[in-house]
């Protein structure tokens, strides 16, 4: 019994935060649910990892606690991982049924799925439901599970490629011109190293095809590993009397990817580098 007034709307004032907690607490998982209105839904992968991640993490004690909703976890787990199989089988048979070119999707990883169609790689996220096409470990773009929509994209890509890429010789002397700029800002003398990245400003601005690269603030760091790839390939790191070299990134220098480049050497070889410089030969 309460003594007083105080002491019984006090109770009620504590009852009342106990439920707008237990309410605060449960609109995550309410919302989680509510999309799984019909039967159908749970051929949803991601409306599935949504409700099984939104009760894993709930407070379930308000509701009965963990172990009544046991059973309800299980089943929930079974069913994604049918789904993530299914979605996975579907999405590799789709995608070798359209591909351009037969045998040209390649297996990099299984567990992220990652495939490499060249030039390119393809991450695919099947938990949210996307791929992201990426080239030197630099995104370029996503889109969705749909095999149709990953070759349209994919088609995009390289014709982005093709739009904005220049010949090895006229990319040597973009890049030696970006160089010289760093130098003279930063006031050093001819030789010495600079950021790879520092480049990426002043390649913008002297770049050719500049309306290809829609007037961009810097220069497409995927282009500028192409383009050093390119160069590799067609034996033009020394030119002009000048030879490029490329400062290998090693141990902590690595950790920040903003302050270095990969430049691929195969589907799945490659190399991180930190800094450049032209020498006379």
């Amino acid at each position: 019994m309460f003594e007083t007034d105080a002491e019984l709307w006090s109770a009620l004032q504590q009852m009342s935060r106990t439920v707008n907690q237990v309410v605060a607490a449960s609109k995550p998982i309410a919302k989680a649910l509510d999309k799984m209105g019909d039967v159908a839904s749970l051929n949803r992968q991601d409306y599935v990892a949504d409700a099984l991640n939104a009760i894993q993490h709930a407070d379930l004690a308000p509701y009965g606690g963990a172990d009544s909703y046991a059973a309800l976890i299980r089943g929930l787990e079974d069913r994604l991982r049918t789904l993530r199989t299914t979605a996975r089988q579907d999405l590799i048979a789709g995608l070798n049924a359209t591909a351009p070119k037969p045998d040209q999707i390649k297996m990099v990883s299984d567990s992220p799925l990652v495939l490499y169609v060249h030039p390119l790689t393809l991450e695919v996220n099947f938990e949210q439901c996307k791929t992201t096409w990426s080239y030197a470990r630099e995104p370029m773009a996503q889109s969705s599970l749909d095999p149709s929509d990953i070759w349209n994209v994919y088609g995009e890509l390289l014709d982005q490629f093709r739009a904005a890429r220049i010949d090895s010789k006229s990319f040597w002397q973009a890049l030696k011109a970006a160089y010289d700029i760093v130098l003279l800002k930063d006031g050093k003398p001819a030789g010495e190293r600079i950021d790879i990245v520092d480049v990426l400003v002043p390649m913008a601005w002297i770049w050719p095809h500049a309306v290809q690269l829609k007037k961009a603030s810097q220069f497409p760091r995927y282009l500028l590993a192409y383009q050093i790839q390119k160069l590799r390939q067609d034996g033009l790191i020394a030119h002009n009397g000048y030879r490029l070299d490329l400062g290998t990134a090693t141990g902590g220098s690595t950790k920040n990817k903003a302050n270095v480049l990969f430049i691929p050497m195969g589907p799945t070889e490659g190399q991180y580098y930190l800094t450049m410089c032209f020498r006379r030969e």
